[in-house]
């Protein structure tokens, strides 16, 4: 796939210049910046969005010019016109495909082969420009997206922290996923995409190229605590530690007051508004506005996490992971042009190699399809991250305009195509199955399912017994009467005694209706599929 890299440099709020190697430099206006203060870029990012194609009026909005420039029904303005993105990618073609620059799009662009458009950012910036704000991967030539085509677009950012050359080498892909369900204005809960993803990976782990990591006690919560435990307990154990991170959970972008007497600069109380410049509890001037992912605390309520505190725990896993993937709404917001680095995507790449991240929302449908393909395509081995995420977004059907909204951050100096990964070969062997007891987290998260399920109290025992189709004398002596915790330690030793896989399996058909649409049925589900390869 060839690679043509195009770096955008700002020379004030209005204007920028694009380079092209070989094809010389272009001067261009930004469109949609109308003056510092009030550009309406701010309105035209509100606008992508949206799910719906219904329109809901902000006080700062320009009516009259969303009209004019084909964002609202002229008809009927509460809601967009049916061609905005079109209209939108047209403005943003125009601005970035000038003259020399355009030529360079089409001599890179063979009859039967796919470009990737590289977008880089010098991380020096200017403080007065939005420039890295613009969705440049939804140019549209007139006829079509670009990006629904042929073309693949990746963002980069251009920073002194230098990274190691060439793919990792890996004989087995591991992916930690971290599933919150912390939320904050009573939005739904999340799909735990543990499962999916487990499910997609599951040739590579029948073959023995890929894995899940467990990080975390089943019953716990996924905690940041937990996560900085577990990859400083195994650092420089490159077997233990991620190659991938997996973050599914909501994301939030937001302003905290300046004031240190204020009395809610530390809380989470300040969000961001594009034109609110002030506290509203102290009326001091609002600092600049950071992205945060909400994880989950031990009560199961939102954890703010950074932008910056995330990025220096990746910073300090020894090795790093290679790639982050995170499906929260607003992940890669850099909403103030403060800085280019003030959204979680933006701040990873000073760090990683590589980023998938949205700064949009993405219905939960749309996301689930995207992971489902993103992660079978990558884990076959031979594909790209690039191939892997235009492959995934083409599948993001639930609504037609949902495809541009997951966007790639590479920054990487062995392989401008994305491939992150070299599979030993010797592992792309099929592994036989062994016929062997489970893992010992296994057995002990099954123990712990069965206690909280009730199905282990005395008056529960024999139901237990004969839907696991064992005899309830299994036991030399008589454990009818016996206190939970000795009951089902003698179960599960006899059940691993005699290879009783199958019960195993009946044993999680019997408990996983207690655990519908919780973290823990994933768990189960996990250690369902491990049982099927031998019963």
């Amino acid at each position: 796939m060839p690679t043509l890299k195009l770096t955008l440099t700002a020379t004030d709020n209005k204007h920028f210049t694009i380079f092209a190697e070989n094809y010389g430099s272009e001067t261009s206006e930004l469109p949609f910046a109308n003056n510092q203060e009030n550009s309406h870029l701010y309105t035209v990012i509100d606008a992508l969005k949206k799910l719906t194609n219904n329109y809901s009026s902000h006080p700062d909005d320009d009516q009259e010019w969303m009209i004019s420039e084909g964002l609202l029904c002229e008809k009927d303005p509460n809601f967009f016109h049916p061609q905005m993105r079109e209209n939108i990618g047209k403005k943003l073609y125009q601005a970035l495909f000038k003259g020399n620059i355009e030529k360079a799009l089409y001599q890179k662009l063979p009859n039967n082969e796919d470009l990737h458009i590289q977008i880089e950012y010098d991380f020096r910036v200017s403080d007065n420009s939005t420039l890295s704000l613009y969705p440049w991967n939804l140019v549209h030539d007139g006829n079509e997206f670009l990006a629904k085509d042929r073309v693949t677009f990746s963002y980069r950012i251009a920073h002194l922290n230098s990274l190691p050359s060439g793919k990792r080498q890996i004989d087995k892909l591991k992916v930690l996923v971290i599933s919150s369900q912390a939320s904050e204005n009573s939005e739904s809960q999340l799909q735990n995409q543990e499962l999916l993803i487990n499910n997609s990976l599951k040739k590579a782990q029948d073959e023995g190229r890929a894995c899940l990591l467990s990080w975390y006690k089943p019953g716990k919560k996924p905690t940041f605590k937990r996560l900085q435990d577990y990859l400083t307990d195994h650092s420089k154990q490159s077997d233990k530690l991620p190659d991938i991170i997996h973050f599914n959970g909501h994301g939030v972008f937001k302003k905290k007051c300046n004031n240190p007497m204020c009395p809610k600069r530390d809380t989470n109380e300040i969000f961001y508004n594009r034109k609110i410049e002030k506290c509203k509890f102290c009326e001091s001037r609002l600092k600049d506005g950071t992205g945060f992912l909400l994880f989950e605390n031990e009560e199961g309520q939102p954890d703010y996490i950074s932008a910056e505190q995330f990025t220096n725990l990746i910073k300090n896993s020894q090795p790093k992971p290679q790639l982050i993937v995170i499906t929260a709404c607003q992940s890669a917001l850099a909403h103030q042009h403060d800085s280019v680095f003030n959204g979680v995507a933006q701040k990873l790449l000073q760090e990683l190699p590589a980023v998938v991240a949205t700064p949009f929302t993405i219905s939960e449908a749309s996301t689930t399809d995207f992971i489902d393909q993103f992660y079978r395509v990558l884990g076959n081995g031979k594909s790209s991250l690039l191939e892997a995420v235009k492959r995934a977004s083409e599948t993001m059907k639930y609504y037609e305009y949902e495809w541009y909204r997951f966007v790639v951050f590479l920054r990487y100096d062995g392989d401008k195509d994305g491939y992150l990964f070299d599979f030993q070969e010797t592992q792309l062997q099929p592994v036989i199955p062994q016929n062997k007891e489970l893992q010992v987290s296994d057995i002990e998260t099954l123990k712990d399912l069965l206690r909280r399920s009730g199905n282990a109290s005395m008056f529960g025992r024999e139901d237990l017994c004969r839907s696991i189709e064992i005899s309830t004398n299994f036991y030399p002596r008589n454990l009818m009467l016996e206190g939970d915790d000795i009951y089902i330690n003698s179960l599960f030793t006899y059940l691993q005694d005699m290879k009783k896989l199958k019960s195993f399996y009946k044993l999680c058909e019997k408990i996983e209706h207690h655990f519908k649409d919780t973290p823990d049925e994933t768990n189960l589900q996990i250690i369902k599929s491990k049982l099927l390869k031998f019963i």
